[in-house]
């Protein structure tokens, strides 16, 4: 008994150092929060997405409102930010998506599906393709999957935004593709698309080159950033190619971008462990300041 008591003390212990963490990469717990930021950042020129991750067992019911709240509440503060969904938290109800769409209509926002996994991603399509449309959305798109440049014609057809990500999960029929360059791949596949593309990352290189080949061919673009990830050097490259940023901003119940296994096998995650203990939130902030351009 008395290890398993030493076991759930040194546990306790640890609680406070892994909410610290966690702080840096999440506004909070709760909308207010996340809107705190939103309006934060907007002083600074920054546009938000803000996205809500819900409990294990909350219900879909509960997790539409949240998002309807999020719409209303951006509207009626004048904020400028789009509002992120997983439609598996949403139990892939058509009902409900189209309750998020009219509230999107209704306040001049974009809804942005986020998070498609491999197990997922034709019940997402299948979703979209009926879903009313009335307001503005857009799709996430990973460029370590195959499918996603065929996924650009979908998404053109439909009339969606992409954001274009490196993507969480190996695509399962071919794992060995470089996110990397299945990033590139996709942007140029969506080059000339009029509805515009995010590109999220924060690798620099990998910004500055898909960013150029978009606004080379015309194509509106946003570089979006995770908030509490590596800022300056993204932000740097936005504003040398003249290139609005957008900040992706959690809140609910989203943890920290990395595990234990990060940091044991990444020296860049255990960097990034050492400033979330030393700076936690403020490390955004002071991120910030580093990256406007000197005169």
């Amino acid at each position: 008994m008395s290890g398993e008591r030493g076991a759930v003390i040194s546990l306790t212990w640890l609680d406070p150092l892994r909410r610290r963490r966690v702080s840096a990469y999440r506004a909070g717990p709760g909308l207010d929060e996340a809107l705190d930021v939103c309006r934060r950042l907007g002083a600074h020129g920054l546009a938000t997405t803000i996205g809500y991750t819900a409990a294990p067992d909350e219900p879909p019911r509960a997790v539409a409102d949240v998002h309807l709240d999020a719409f209303e509440r951006l509207s009626a503060q004048g904020i400028d930010g789009h509002v992120s969904v997983k439609l598996s938290a949403l139990g892939f109800a058509p009902e409900l998506l189209a309750e998020l769409d009219a509230a999107a209509a209704r306040s001049g926002r974009t809804l942005h599906v986020d998070a498609l996994a491999p197990v997922t991603a034709d019940a997402t399509w299948r979703l979209l393709r009926g879903a009313p449309r009335a307001g503005d959305i857009g799709i996430a798109l990973p460029g370590r999957w195959t499918r996603s440049e065929h996924d650009t014609e979908l998404a053109e057809q439909l009339g969606l935004r992409v954001r274009v990500v490196k993507g969480q999960w190996a695509d399962p029929s071919a794992a060995e593709v470089d996110p990397a360059e299945g990033f590139l791949r996709v942007v140029d596949r969506l080059r000339g698309n009029s509805r515009g593309v995010a590109v999220a990352t924060h690798d620099a290189g990998l910004l500055a080159e898909s960013l150029s080949r978009l606004t080379g061919s015309g194509t509106p673009c946003t570089a979006e950033l995770f908030l509490g990830m590596p800022f300056r050097a993204p932000a740097r490259v936005a504003h040398r190619l003249g290139v609005p940023i957008r900040v992706y901003v959690p809140y609910g119940h989203s943890g920290a971008p990395y595990g234990v296994t990060d940091i044991r096998s990444n020296p860049v995650a255990a960097w990034w462990l050492l400033q979330d203990l030393v700076l936690g939130k403020d490390k955004m902030w002071l991120s910030i300041r580093r990256s406007r351009p000197k005169r």
